[in-house]
C-alpha cells in the first residue's frame, strides 16, 4: 500500500479487460458509447514504399504505439475487437437455452461498480462485473472445453475464483443485508465461442430456505475467504505481515518451520 508498483499487463489480461469493458458498456448504456471513451483502435503507421502497415516490433510501429498510448486512452487491436464482437453475439443470441438469461441479466443489471467497506477496522474493496437486485455475475473467458461443468472447477481452484466470489457475496450482504447467489458465465475464446452459466454455491455460500427461513452455509471457498480475511484484519491491526509462514503451525519452540508434504 505504501509503495505500489505499476500494474503489469499481459496480452491475456488486456483481452480480458477489453471483453469486460465491452460488456459493461452494453449493460450500463445499451451501446458502446462508454467503451469508446475508454478504448480506441490502434492504427499502425503505413510504410510509404509498400503501402502496408509497419509490423509489430518495428521502430515505426513501437513509436506510434507509444505516442497513441501517451494520450491516455487504452488501445485495442481491431482483430481482437472483431473476436469479442463475435463472442458477445454468441452470448446474446447463440444459445436457445442460456442467451435469454444473459439478455435478462444485462437488461436488469449494473456493471463494474466499485464498492468500499470497512469491516472490523480494516478496509476492503470489491468490484462487480455485473450485479442485479438478486444476483451477482462474473464474466470469465477461457479455453475450449473449460466451460463444461466437469471441467470449470479446475479453473475455480487454480485461480481462486471461489475465494473472490465468496468475498463479493459476503461484503454485498454487509452493505445491503441481502445474500445474493453468485454465478460465473464462462465463455470460450475460440470458435464456436460456446459458454455456460455456472452456479458457485457448491464452492462459496450455499443460500437456501429451510422451514420458511433463509439459511446460509459456508462451503470451501467461503471458508478460505474467511480465514484470509481474518488474517488480513490481524495483520492490519498489528502491522505484522508474516507471508506464507502464517499457514504453518508453530512447534513446541514456537518456530514456524514448514514441512513439505
Amino acid at each position: 500500500q505504501l509503495h505500489p508498483e505499476e500494474k503489469k499487463t499481459s496480452p491475456a489480461m488486456k483481452f480480458g479487460s477489453v471483453y469486460h469493458d465491452y460488456l459493461a458498456s452494453i449493460v450500463n448504456h445499451g451501446d458502446l458509447s462508454e467503451f469508446y471513451l475508454q478504448w480506441r483502435a490502434f492504427e499502425p503507421p503505413m510504410n510509404p514504399k509498400t503501402n502496408l502497415s509497419y509490423g509489430v516490433g518495428t521502430k515505426a510501429y513501437e513509436t506510434a504505439l507509444w505516442e497513441q498510448e501517451a494520450e491516455g486512452i487504452e488501445l485495442f487491436d481491431t482483430e481482437q475487437l472483431h473476436q469479442i464482437e463475435n463472442m458477445v453475439n454468441v452470448l446474446m443470441t447463440g444459445s436457445n437455452h442460456l442467451s435469454k438469461d444473459v439478455q435478462f441479466l444485462i437488461k436488469t443489471g449494473l456493471a463494474e461498480q466499485s464498492h468500499f467497506i470497512e469491516y472490523q477496522g480494516a478496509g476492503f474493496k470489491y468490484r462487480t462485473d455485473l450485479k442485479t437486485a438478486k444476483k451477482m455475475v462474473d464474466w470469465k473467458t477461457c479455453e475450449l472445453g473449460v466451460p463444461r461443468a466437469d471441467e470449470f472447477p479446475r479453473q475455480v481452484v487454480k485461480f481462486g475464483y471461489d475465494i473472490s466470489a465468496a468475498m463479493y457475496q459476503f461484503f454485498e450482504h454487509e452493505l445491503t443485508g441481502v445474500w445474493k447467489p453468485f454465478f460465473w458465465i464462462a465463455q470460450e475464446k475460440e470458435p464456436p465461442y460456446d459458454f455456460n452459466i455456472l452456479d458457485s454455491s457448491e464452492f462459496t455460500w450455499d443460500i437456501f430456505k429451510q422451514d420458511g427461513e433463509q439459511r446460509v452455509v459456508a462451503n470451501v471457498g467461503a471458508m478460505k475467504f474467511i480465514r484470509m480475511m481474518e488474517q488480513h484484519i490481524h495483520c492490519t491491526e498489528n502491522n505484522d505481515w508474516p507471508g506464507y509462514s502464517i499457514f504453518t503451525q508453530p512447534d513446541w519452540r514456537n518456530k514456524r518451520i514448514a514441512i513439505p508434504e
